[in-house]
């Protein structure tokens, strides 16, 4: 399980902008438009603190994803994988990424899940990661579902918008 979650790790420090800068705002951007701030649904699964703060006025999306070997490994994964991920207590739909890129260096495809919940008003918010498997799944490294070790996995982390 450690180099799957290295995997994820990889996968979110490479997908992840933590903050826009203004080389990302399309030049034709009134002062309104900001850019997101992007905030992971497993946060301590990827040994990351289980607070990060985030910057008033900003909206936010919540990102999770998957990381496997083989792109069958990954289909598998999408088959029989079940993520229900909660911002302060309601369930968000996450838009998994058109393209599920290889990367060379770390050998893996990796899917990515984005949900945007808009402006978080200021104070402590919390997102909740729960992953169920319908069936056995194999990402190269670690099996994960029914009759293994890692039946299920979850994660909580708070946002704190300052």
């Amino acid at each position: 399980m450690k180099h799957s979650i290295a995997f994820l790790l990889l996968l979110f420090l490479a997908a992840c902008r933590i903050q826009g800068s203004p080389a990302s705002i399309p030049p034709h951007a009134t002062p309104t438009e900001v850019s997101p701030v992007y905030v992971s649904a497993l946060c301590t699964l990827m040994g990351q603190d289980g607070r990060s703060e985030v910057p008033k006025t900003r909206p936010v999306i919540v990102m999770w994803g998957w990381s496997a070997a083989t792109m069958d490994q990954m289909k598998d994964y999408i088959g029989a994988g079940i993520a229900k991920v909660t911002f302060d207590g309601k369930e968000i739909s996450g838009q998994m990424q058109k393209d599920i890129p290889y990367d060379e260096t770390s050998k893996v495809y990796r899917a990515v899940w984005l949900a945007g919940v808009g402006i978080p008003t200021f104070g402590l918010h919390v997102i909740t990661y729960s992953l169920e498997f319908q069936k056995t799944v194999f990402d190269g490294t670690d099996y994960y579902g029914p009759g293994t070790k890692n039946v299920h996995l979850s994660d909580r982390c708070e946002i704190d918008v300052k």
